[in-house]
């Protein structure tokens, strides 16, 4: 299989990855209003290492699991923190204001992986990411000090996250989606536990139902989204992601009544009109 069509195996698996991402977001935004980001983030991924661990026994996928030992935990670390930073913004900003200050991280990740991973990249991919990231400059537009705050500790989150997805890709070659899960999964229910331990506070059936679904669905989602980096190229899929915007801007709508701004739409359109021309040029190359 040629490397453009691996390319677009993988973009289908990143489509079934947005799909349980923004389901996982939709429960986020309702719980981070009432309970700590460490509860959430721990019961999110504790719920996904019960479901992880018996499966990796069951597929006898256990073998030499904590190889890269070293690797593994700073990609653990780095998913921690980026994942703790993104549930605070959610709680504190529009959803709209979230993913494109979160556009920012495909541009920093085809960054890292052109000088990490020494994957090549076209002048059409360079040109949408310029346009992706000036047009994240226009719809971002802080009306405040304390969102300029934010916006500088999403962007801390960013490069975490981007920097994850290069180790993520980088042990991909030798770990199985499995044994990633776990890794990630029990790395990040350890590291959270203590700060859940100090911020607990009690949840009632359905909060604690929600919790767990949230755990549910971002197992699903990071196994599509594992699926899709190994298959394509990190800085091919990077850009691609901006899609995000969309289905994020009618949920904080419909769901959560958060009205976007001129601006945000504009650079939206300017942003999926890109997109659309690199995935025409990539597929006719």
């Amino acid at each position: 299989m040629s490397v453009k069509d691996n390319n677009f195996t993988g973009l289908y698996w990143l489509i079934f990855n947005e799909v349980f991402l923004i389901a996982h977001i939709i429960l986020i935004k309702t719980l981070v209003g009432d309970f700590s980001v460490f509860q959430i983030v721990f019961m999110r991924s504790i719920s996904s290492s019960i479901i992880i661990i018996p499966i990796l026994f069951y597929v006898k996928n256990q073998k030499n699991i904590f190889g890269q030992f070293q690797a593994n935990l700073i990609r653990v670390v780095l998913s921690f923190m980026a994942i703790s930073i993104q549930f605070f913004t959610i709680s504190n900003i529009q959803l709209a204001q979230v993913s494109t200050i979160g556009y920012l991280r495909p541009s920093i990740m085809s960054i890292f992986a052109f000088f990490i991973l020494s994957e090549k990249q076209s002048k059409g991919r360079w040109l949408v990411l310029i346009v992706g990231f000036l047009s994240i400059l226009l719809v971002f537009s802080p009306e405040s000090n304390s969102i300029q705050l934010i916006a500088l500790l999403a962007l801390l989150g960013s490069c975490c996250g981007s920097l994850s997805t290069i180790f993520q890709k980088f042990l991909s070659k030798k770990f199985s989606e499995i044994q990633l899960m776990v890794w990630y999964s029990v790395g990040i229910s350890i590291l959270s536990f203590p700060f859940c331990i100090y911020t607990w506070k009690e949840v009632s059936l359905n909060e604690l139902i929600f919790m767990i679904l949230t755990g549910l669905l971002a197992t699903s989602a990071q196994y599509f989204y594992i699926k899709a980096f190994r298959l394509s190229q990190a800085s091919f899929l990077a850009p691609i992601q901006y899609f995000h915007i969309i289905p994020v801007l009618i949920i904080g709508y419909l769901i959560f009544s958060e009205i976007p701004s001129y601006q945000t739409l504009f650079g939206a359109l300017i942003i999926i009109l890109s997109l659309i021309c690199l995935l025409i040029w990539e597929k006719n190359r």
